[in-house]
């Protein structure tokens, strides 16, 4: 049978859902949900937050929302709602469905299916902001917010028992979970990404020095990229919006090797990637589509050695930090501009990636799920 004919004959005799955490921008969770929904486009998704303007994907879909989404700010800064939102996905009525299909990395994973239902949870990560704060500070500190941790992690705790079978999107997403939540991964299935988008970048010249592109939030490390390029003195180029935008222009004024390109479009950031000598990516993430996209671009890449850019992005397509320091920035970047690499190389290391592996892999692992049926499994 054609993957279409499998997904076909799960959908014709299951009634099957999907949960994922907020949409209200576009990052690489939504990237596997996109995926997800492509291989499955009648199926209704439920997430507490949603925006439809940054979803046109999604345009006449099923998309079931929580009251929560029609509140102020929520469509726009869904991180003011975060002590509610496990509360949310709790209150989302699954009863009806057979197979819930589960996308978290926050608090989707505590909606409640019935007992009798399979919930196949792909798991992004355990929420960083809850149980890794060295990674991802954005909780925050002060006596209140450490009493609404300290209730998000117990209802966490309790939501880890929902799903009936785990995968994870790294080895290092599942390690996390092994640790936090007691409970075996089935399997590791690395997302998919769009490589075909960047294959035909061409290299023109190392003029642009090094690029770095993502959301401008902390854990990204944009702030040592900065102070790298001041000790270092390459050109950085910086692509991308967010929160943290105004506080990184503060840090970087007076530097006139870095440049704050905003949000490109495709074709732009094509250009500056043919004209670059290589992407920086110091973040300790769960897997991290940059690096793949990157190397798909025919770039080198410096990753941090832990997380899933260090399984993606071996020795010989870039470089490793062992510490996500500038130093360790400013010595991977002459390592790299001391080496050859072949383009070509690159650019085919990155297929074993590509969204049409995601797809065939997530739907052999959701049959085998179905198959073994509401059986859940812990550690010892």
């Amino acid at each position: 049978m054609t993957l279409a004919e499998r997904l076909q004959a799960i959908t014709s005799s299951k009634r099957v859902a999907i949960v994922h955490d907020w949409l209200t921008v576009m990052g690489g969770a939504e990237e596997v949900l996109r995926a997800i929904h492509e291989m499955m486009p009648s199926v209704p998704i439920y997430a507490a937050q949603y925006n439809p303007e940054k979803f046109s994907w999604l345009q006449g879909k099923d998309v079931q929302a929580h009251w929560v989404s029609g509140m102020p700010l929520s469509k726009q800064r869904h991180y003011l709602y975060s002590p509610i939102l496990a509360d949310c996905y709790r209150s989302f009525d699954l009863e009806s469905y057979d197979v819930v299909i589960t996308s978290s990395h926050t608090f989707a994973h505590n909606a409640r299916p019935s007992a009798t239902a399979v919930n196949f949870c792909y798991y992004h990560s355990p929420a960083r902001a809850l149980w890794f704060p060295e990674i991802d500070g954005r909780a925050g500190e002060g006596v209140l917010r450490r009493s609404i941790v300290k209730r998000l992690k117990r209802l966490d705790l309790v939501a880890s028992k929902n799903p009936t079978y785990l995968v994870a999107n790294s080895k290092t997403t599942a390690d996390r979970i092994e640790r936090v939540y007691r409970r075996p991964v089935e399997h590791v299935v690395y997302p998919g990404v769009n490589v075909e988008k960047w294959l035909d970048t061409p290299r023109v010249s190392d003029e642009e020095g090094f690029t770095m592109w993502s959301r401008l939030i902390p854990y990204k490390k944009f702030d040592l990229a900065i102070q790298a390029a001041k000790l270092g003195g390459f050109k950085l180029n910086i692509v991308g919006s967010g929160p943290y935008e105004a506080a990184l222009k503060e840090q970087a004024a007076g530097l006139q090797n870095v440049v704050f390109h905003g949000r490109l479009p495709d074709p732009d950031l094509k250009i500056l990637l043919s004209r670059s000598r290589g992407v920086l990516f110091p973040a300790y993430e769960d897997f991290g589509i940059v690096p793949v996209e990157a190397m798909a671009a025919g770039l080198p890449v410096i990753v941090f050695d832990k997380g899933g850019a260090a399984e993606t992005v071996s020795a010989e397509f870039g470089e490793h930090i062992s510490e996500q320091s500038p130093e360790q920035i400013v010595a991977a970047v002459g390592r790299l501009q001391g080496r050859d690499f072949h383009p070509d190389k690159l650019k085919e290391h990155s297929k074993q990636f590509a969204t049409e592996r995601f797809k065939a892999e997530f739907v052999e692992y959701l049959e085998e799920a179905i198959e073994r049926g509401t059986e859940r499994r812990y550690l010892p």
